[in-house]
């Protein structure tokens, strides 16, 4: 039986050490990375999605991997964190002050084995399995996401681009709208965040619909979901499918998957 994919963030500021990690994690199949070479950026994903471990360097510029250790606790969010260092020996006292111990922690350079028993061990995932699943995805589907965090708009695209989707950013509803009047048909499914600037979320998938009745439009939130729910209403929208922040990436995942599947435009064999 499949399980429930854990979200991991992960954060190095070397980019190619977060490509490698992201790919072991998309390889396992039991994980949703999300992957970053930003530290600035855990914040932001953290208001923006459930995040059910965090994987960081220690040595990076301005923000630490001890500082998202500190920021994680201050925000009272019981979340694990698997270190990765290649200067163990000389930082470990200070991590001990931390609370955090050997199992904790990753030494660079390291064997994807390694990780992947460490985080398995913090989730109680097992170790995925040696062989492929033998899914087949034909996917063709293209999805519009806006909103004006550009850089966690990238990354939940990078997310979604790996598997197979087709997807444009916008950071401003009014910009969204221009080109929307010319290439509306053209999407499948439209995420859009309804504080954006430029024209309210809300009067955008107003005019999405107008466009492309047959859009799957999912609206998201970070606050106030009673007067966006009427804002929403307002414009007849069902404000029951709007998603709030901190979302869970999985099931928001699951559902373009399925919204995919209903136009046709995403099959497995």
């Amino acid at each position: 039986m499949n399980q429930v994919k854990k979200t991991v963030l992960v954060v190095d500021d070397e980019k190619p050490v977060v490509a490698q990690i992201y790919s072991y994690l998309k390889a396992w199949r039991n994980y949703e990375p999300i992957a970053t070479a930003n530290p600035a950026m855990v914040e932001k994903v953290l208001d923006t999605c459930q995040v059910q471990l965090i994987i960081a360097d220690l040595r990076m510029p301005n923000i630490s991997g001890f500082d998202i250790i500190r920021m994680v606790r201050a925000r009272g969010l019981n979340i694990p964190i698997v270190i990765i260092t290649a200067y163990l020996a000389t930082e470990f006292p200070k991590l001990k002050e931390l609370g955090l111990t050997e199992d904790d922690v990753v030494e660079k350079p390291f064997e994807p084995k390694t990780l992947e028993e460490k985080i398995g061990k913090k989730l109680k995932i097992e170790p995925s399995a040696a062989e492929a699943d033998g899914v087949m995805v034909e996917n063709s589907a293209k999805i519009l996401i806006v909103d004006d965090e550009q850089e966690i708009a990238e990354i939940f695209a990078t997310t979604l681009r790996e598997d197979e989707y087709e997807v444009t950013t916008f950071g401003n509803g009014k910009q969204a709208l221009e080109h929307l009047k010319e290439h509306a048909n053209e999407y499948h499914i439209a995420v859009i965040d309804i504080a954006i600037p430029g024209l309210l979320g809300h009067q955008l998938i107003q005019g999405l619909l107008k466009l492309n009745p047959k859009i799957a439009v999912i609206p998201i939130s970070a606050r106030y979901p009673d007067s966006i729910k009427e804002q929403l209403k307002s414009v007849g929208f069902d404000p029951e499918k709007l998603v709030t922040k901190p979302f869970d990436l999985t099931a928001l995942m699951t559902q373009i998957k399925e919204y995919a599947i209903k136009a046709g435009v995403y099959k497995e064999h």
